[in-house]
């Protein structure tokens, strides 16, 4: 099962054309390693201001890309650094790693795509 909704990300992008979609996916490409070290960072730190703030960010760039797991994965990333919250944290994190590689690999897929 796709990680994907990608009816619904075709609508939102319809009206982009493929350059700027390409370039939009491109730039997620580039910047998430850094988005999951800063997290991977944030966690082992117990810096959990950061950790909200970081996982507010990645959330919001998931929204784009109709990845709703994700989406709400990185939303409960969020909460738990809002509440200082230890409980689950690096099991949570782990499958929101999984997951967003699995979408990584389908937006990788989808620029490939004619």
């Amino acid at each position: 099962m796709a990680v994907i909704d990608f009816v619904q990300l075709n609508e939102n992008f319809q009206y982009y054309d493929r350059e700027i979609i390409t370039e939009v996916i491109d730039i997620f490409l580039d910047e998430y390693d850094d988005r999951i070290s800063n997290l991977e960072k944030n966690i082992a730190e117990k810096d959990f201001k950061a950790l909200a703030f970081n996982a507010h960010s990645l959330k919001s760039v998931i929204a784009n890309y109709m990845a709703p797991k994700a989406l709400e994965l990185s939303g409960r990333l969020e909460e738990k650094g809002l509440n200082h919250s230890e409980e689950g944290l690096i099991e949570l994190f782990a499958e929101l790693k999984d997951t967003t590689k699995e979408m990584l690999q389908e937006l990788k897929d989808y620029l490939q795509k004619p």
